[in-house]
């Protein structure tokens, strides 16, 4: 098999010139391992996916129409392919119908003040020793001990220390993860973040938690932000990581939630289960940072695709 022309193009615009050599031959599609390469590419496709699904124009997906391939979606392009194909999935959002208005009141108001409503930030929060974040059904509980605590009675769940984070070295291309032979990974626990600000009140808790993911030159800045609204069973989980670093992937650990909790996402890639050393997890790819691909006989330095700068990933745990 060749090479793709998705592949060989350097812009979006040779793409499109190569574009017919690609419907009589065979060519090779994006290795197995690629489903995490561009993280930020394959955020901003489910995005587009989502908003074309639900309030999609005929605009919108003329712009997209002739955007269709296998090596587009999953990133194993180069850089300049890659920028144009994210403008146009951002110019095809910006096409679709307006969403639909949001409640403006999501935080507390007089109401909820007179009920009882309280924010805790500096001296007052650092004293406060339960921070609960209650749904209307699943609920976490932070402390430096057990992490993030997650307890949904109804599918019989208590589990603390259930999220925490793993890296390792990446050495292989854009179509697979390839770790250094004898690196284990580096496992990070979110108790060691900080509490910022916790809110209660009658509609929501919120808890931001904000400091580094491991010491030292190659830590990550971290903002993880769990918020139960008593409307909804299950509690939201984002999770913003500054990626400064080259040649890495960084995960998110989900331990004892996989076979009972639902547990889910908007477009974040590379879910795996995993069961090592008698211990089982669902991993998910926050960061994969990777700047080679190959093309050809040849192999092309990718800058684009390290994903350096903020990528900010949202969850839900349970259902």
């Amino acid at each position: 098999m060749s090479t793709h022309p998705d592949r060989l193009a350097q812009t979006l615009a040779q793409r499109s010139a190569l574009a017919p050599q690609a419907e009589n031959e065979p060519h090779d599609p994006p290795g197995p391992g690629s489903a995490d390469a561009r993280v930020d590419l394959k955020l901003l496709a489910f995005a587009t996916v989502e908003a074309l699904a639900e309030r999609g124009t005929p605009a919108a997906r003329a712009r997209l129409a002739d955007l269709e391939g296998a090596h587009l979606w999953a990133g194993t392009i180069q850089d300049g392919t890659a920028r144009g194909f994210m403008v146009a999935l951002e110019e095809a959002i910006s096409l679709c119908a307006p969403p639909p208005e949001q409640p403006v009141d999501q935080g507390t108001d007089t109401q909820d003040v007179l009920d009882g409503a309280a924010v805790f930030e500096g001296k007052q929060l650092r004293r406060k020793k339960d921070l609960l974040v209650a749904a209307g059904g699943a609920r976490v509980r932070f402390s430096r001990q057990g992490g993030i605590l997650f307890v949904d009675r109804d599918a019989d769940v208590h589990t603390d220390n259930c999220v925490c984070f793993e890296d390792r070295t990446d050495a292989g291309t854009l179509d697979g993860f390839e770790p250094l032979e004898n690196e284990r990974p580096r496992i990070f626990l979110p108790g060691f973040l900080t509490p910022m600000r916790f809110e209660q009140n009658r509609k929501r808790d919120a808890l931001l938690l904000q400091g580094r993911l491991g010491r030292g030159a190659r830590g990550y800045p971290c903002r993880i932000q769990l918020e139960g609204r008593k409307d909804e069973h299950h509690v939201r989980m984002s999770v913003a990581i500054e990626n400064r670093h080259c040649g890495h992937r960084l995960r998110i650990r989900f331990r004892g939630l996989a076979d009972s909790v639902p547990i889910g996402s908007r477009g974040t890639p590379g879910w795996e289960r995993v069961e090592s050393a008698g211990h089982r997890f669902l991993a998910a790819t926050l960061v994969r940072s990777c700047g080679q691909l190959v093309v050809g006989d040849k192999t092309v330095a990718v800058p684009g695709a390290q994903c350096l700068g903020w990528i900010r990933h949202e969850f839900t745990l349970g259902s």
